[in-house]
């Protein structure tokens, strides 16, 4: 049946506020953290996209229907279930995506404007729009009366902070969600271990973010010590739960990378052309392998083992 009404509002705040955390969280990383957080910071932001860039409205002789972006999320009321209807205004505290109150849901992607619609259960539904006349007008229409019946109500100020602010909005909470789960992934990576291959032709260390390869022109003395100097700086590195990886300054030995467990000795301590880079386990017998490994690739570079 063809609809009497039909509008679609575009979220631009969600939109806008889910573009501005994701700016906020790239430009919070460093470089080689920002390239890789960039596909699932697109993934999160095409399902945002999908689900909530807009609400489109459509009344017909049947029924209300409301449904966001693609429409994977919708609300049908049937126009017999509508009691009352009214243009109303959201107070500022009440958000947008879906919320949950009291004494019923809102669904708004944008502004504060919005039309609520009394249902038999003694509920309310309000539906955000940037047109709320012309949404009560058509609902009027298609009920066949001259104009929306009164309200069964009157609420107090309070009864309206509680019904638009007792819940908290899904799309906030997924927002949210999304976010920590982006963060707490990016800080898992970085605590797990390394993975070093040490070949012929150099020596690759993977790591998420801050791997790297050392070319076997590049390599020069290496050593095993069992301390490492003092941390001057952090360049452009991960630092947390005892884990160090990516560019740092040390005492005496200037700006290198590590991949480093703290507190775990002893250390590879590679010296290269320009820099260094410090490896090592959290097994000490891993770490010592690992020097033996690149001492007999390039013996001529080793010093004694400690």
């Amino acid at each position: 049946m063809s609809a009497h009404y039909r509008h679609t509002q575009v979220g631009w705040v969600i939109l806008g506020f889910f573009a501005a955390v994701g700016l906020l969280v790239l430009k919070s990383l460093p470089p080689e953290a920002a390239g890789a957080a960039r596909a699932p910071l697109l993934v999160v932001a095409s399902l945002v996209l999908l689900l909530f860039c807009a609400l489109t409205v459509e009344v017909d002789a049947e029924a209300i229907r409301v449904r966001l972006g693609i429409g994977l999320v919708r609300k049908r009321i049937p126009l017999a279930e509508a009691v009352s209807w009214r243009a109303v205004r959201n107070p500022w505290y009440s958000g947008w995506g879906i919320k949950l109150g009291p004494r019923g849901v809102l669904w708004n992607v944008s502004g504060f404007r919005a039309v609520e619609i009394d249902l038999p259960d003694g509920r309310r539904f309000r539906i955000g729009t940037d047109e709320p006349e012309e949404l009560v007008r058509a609902i009027t229409q298609a009920k066949g009366v001259s104009a929306p019946p009164p309200s069964r109500d009157e609420r107090s100020p309070a009864d309206e902070r509680g019904a638009l602010h007792g819940g908290l909005g899904k799309g906030a909470v997924a927002a949210v969600l999304a976010v920590l789960a982006l963060v707490g992934w990016i800080f898992w990576s970085q605590t797990r271990p390394i993975v070093v291959r040490v070949g012929p032709e150099g020596i690759e260390i993977d790591t998420p973010f801050y791997g790297t390869t050392l070319p076997a022109v590049d390599i020069g003395a290496h050593s095993l010590e069992p301390a490492l100097p003092r941390i001057l700086a952090r360049t452009n590195g991960f630092a947390g739960a005892g884990a160090l990886r990516g560019h740092f300054s040390l005492e005496g030995l200037g700006d290198g990378r590590l991949y480093v467990e703290r507190g775990h000795p002893p250390y590879v301590l590679i010296r290269l052309r320009q820099g260094f880079v410090a490896v090592n386990f959290s097994v000490p017998d891993e770490t010592r392998a690992l020097y033996e490994q690149i001492a007999r690739q390039w013996p001529e570079r080793a010093a004694a083992a400690r």
